[in-house]
């Protein structure tokens, strides 16, 4: 296999790649179709090549179409909005916050120890320069599936708008709630949504503003169930069964650990921590992370446990009963 033989049949399975030729090609200084397209009229009827939404997180401003340009989708070119909505967020100049750059990082390395984690490294304005690349984050909204002829619709976002404090992307997150996720994930500045085929290769197709938009597309309204058709694949494919015992704490009785106690169902996990004494709720301060929880009371440890999977940190609260 030769090595554009190699390269096609990667992209034709999902996979990003950016060659000489692409990095030389952005550095011509000529402006990127997708910015041009943002900065005329709405040009949805005036150009040739597959359509995305534009979502932008102002909510004053209109949902858009924009298109992917024809010499963009050549065959076995793989999802080609990635390299096409690139140069968007690469010119969004905000500036990754030093502060909240070390705030995630102590969420997401580690459980939260920094000690294994080289911060010199991970400086804002290495941040900053990969930002000025622009990078993009790809968010599935409901999976490819039997049903839906395996076509699979995706949210395209700045992975590091969080780290720029941009605004949320309210409509975003309010697609992704109808899409059945509880709770809806965040996103964070403007964003995409488009539409791939994967069968027979890897392909973009039409996402239609208005039509794919409305709270009530047809597509929006099955994504939840596909999206649970395309989990049970994937546990044939790893092994799991779909007849397992029930895990522990989902049949509504307290799972009893030492220290704590514990319920779960599919969407939460409630942790229960008793206290021998009448406690001031001043002195209680709770932390949490991606996989892990930690209660201290006075500046001692009260609890401190790993979680079995990631939780949304976001919408974790506690209370004192």
């Amino acid at each position: 296999m030769t090595p554009e033989e190699r390269e096609a049949w990667l992209k034709a399975r999902g996979i990003t790649i950016e060659t000489v030729e692409d990095r030389k090609a952005a550095a011509s200084g000529g402006v990127a179709p997708v910015v041009l397209q943002l900065q005329g009229t709405d040009v949805s009827e005036d150009v040739d090549g597959v359509e995305l939404a534009f979502v932008p997180a102002d909510t004053s401003k209109p949902i858009r179409s924009v298109k992917l340009p024809p010499g963009l989708l050549q065959p076995g070119s793989g999802d080609a909005a990635v390299n096409f909505v690139k140069p968007y967020f690469a010119s969004n100049t905000a500036s990754v916050d030093a502060s909240l750059l070390k705030e995630q990082a102590g969420k997401q390395f580690a459980g939260g120890n920094l000690e294994g984690l080289d911060m010199s490294k991970l400086t804002t304005g290495a941040m900053n320069a990969v930002a000025a690349q622009g990078s993009v984050e790809t968010f599935p909204l409901v999976r490819p599936a039997e049903s839906n002829r395996y076509t699979g619709v995706y949210v395209y976002l700045d992975e590091v708008g969080l780290l720029k404090r941009l605004q949320q992307n309210k409509r975003a997150t309010a697609i992704a709630e109808s899409c059945g996720f509880s709770p809806a994930p965040s996103f964070y500045g403007d964003v995409f949504i488009g539409r791939v085929a994967t069968k027979p290769m890897m392909m973009n197709v039409d996402f239609v503003v208005g039509k794919d938009t409305d709270r009530a597309a047809e597509w929006m309204q099955r994504a939840g169930a596909e999206n649970l058709i395309w989990q049970a694949e994937m546990n044939k494919i790893q092994g799991n069964s779909d007849t397992q015992p029930p895990a522990a704490g989902t049949e509504g009785k307290a799972v009893q650990e030492s220290g704590f106690a514990f319920t779960q169902d599919d969407d939460e996990v409630e942790v229960t921590v008793e206290f021998d004494e009448d406690i001031d709720k001043k002195s209680i301060k709770v932390v949490f992370l991606p996989k892990s929880l930690k209660v201290t009371y006075k500046g001692e440890e009260a609890l401190n446990i790993n979680i079995f999977d990631k939780i949304d940190v976001d919408g974790c609260t506690w209370q004192l009963d």
